[in-house]
């Protein structure tokens, strides 16, 4: 204090001396407060260090391992909050746009269906990639747990599993919750009684069906021409080159979608996005190509409970199982593909001839 009046003193008197030089003084009391701020924040901080040095060391252990299970854990919420956001993002615009071709005749067209799908996949991934692995489908989860090991933990597969169909879930209620109208009325005009099996092309709306309701391939013989064991088949098949084409573009050595060092990886999920689409326009109308078992089983159990029941699970010829096995098998096994032979093969090419790798 005595100090701090010294110098209000000195700055009052500068002024009445020579008002030229008030600004020099006010810049030097400045610096003289700085310093000394400084000096007692040095002086707390040692007080702090010293005083949680002398805590107890089993006190310490016990501080230090709080810390850091609750930052663990916090992290480990942000990364579910990350795929219940983006599995809900990417299942709502799934079956809307399937919902709108279907209920209020757009006559979208299948490639435009495929196309909104892709991209709700590429924006879902975008919007959540830089907090969570953004895997949003269990089958891309298994096959990380399964073939990369080292960067995703098989602790965290139920979690991300039991989210993500969580996602699925509330995205169909939101979407029953607008269209539930255009549901009834369709229902009505088409003498749709739900819960009987004509009720299948409303269920389609939330679930996979196989073949297509929406094709005549349904229509002309009840769906017999594809058995579950085929479905399953094609569902594996097609989810199993999805994953290998992540895998493949998640690789840091696959320098034709971004550098090396990892920093520009931008273009993925644009490209697997469009990998979706390709996809579906190939498959849909065979099995719908779900591809996808929390963005099937998560709008079927709501389906199943908003009246549709049977229709939905078991559903016909009881082959709701094939949109979650099929793709859980073809999941991993692409990106096994990919990981121990398509990769291995590449970076031992690589080390042959360092000159060969695209730039």
């Amino acid at each position: 204090r005595v100090t701090c009046s010294y110098q209000m003193t000195r700055l009052r008197g500068s002024e009445m001396e020579d008002p030229l030089n008030v600004n020099e003084d006010r810049n030097l009391i400045e610096k003289e407060s700085s310093i000394a701020t400084s000096k007692l924040d040095v002086s707390a901080t040692k007080a702090t260090s010293s005083y949680i040095d002398s805590a107890p060391p089993r006190n310490k252990f016990l501080c230090s391992l709080s810390r850091v299970f609750t930052k663990n854990v916090l992290l480990f919420l942000a990364e579910l909050g990350g795929e219940f956001i983006g599995t809900f993002v990417l299942t709502l615009i799934a079956i809307t746009v399937s919902a709108s071709d279907i209920l209020l005749n757009t006559e979208v067209g299948l490639w435009n269906i495929a196309f909104v799908t892709g991209m709700g996949v590429g924006i879902s991934i975008y919007s959540t990639a830089y907090f969570s692995n953004s895997h949003l489908n269990p089958a891309v989860t298994l096959a990380f747990a399964l073939v990369r090991r080292r960067v995703f933990s098989w602790k965290k597969v139920v979690p991300y599993i039991l989210v993500q169909i969580l996602a699925g879930f509330l995205a169909a209620a939101i979407m029953y919750a607008l269209y539930w109208d255009s549901i009834e009325l369709y229902e009505l005009e088409n003498g749709i009684i739900r819960g009987q099996n004509n009720s299948v092309a409303t269920a389609s709306v939330f679930g996979a069906y196989f073949p297509n309701p929406a094709f005549d391939l349904y229509k002309h013989d009840g769906g017999d021409v594809v058995s579950p064991a085929r479905a399953m088949a094609i569902e594996a098949w097609a989810t199993g080159i999805l994953v290998f084409m992540i895998f493949s573009f998640s690789d840091p050595n696959n320098s034709s979608v971004g550098r090396v060092d990892r920093k520009n990886k931008s273009a993925v999920p644009l490209l697997i996005g469009l990998t979706v689409a390709v996809l579906i326009c190939l498959y849909a109308p065979l099995t719908q190509a779900a591809l996808n078992p929390a963005r099937d089983l998560g709008p079927r159990l709501f389906a199943a409970a908003a009246g549709w029941g049977s229709v939905a699970i078991p559903g016909p010829k009881n082959g709701f199982w094939v949109y979650f096995v099929g793709p859980s098998i073809g999941g991993p096994l692409g990106g096994l593909l990919y990981d121990w032979v398509i990769a291995r093969v590449a970076k031992s090419n690589m080390k042959k001839d360092p000159d060969n790798q695209v730039k």
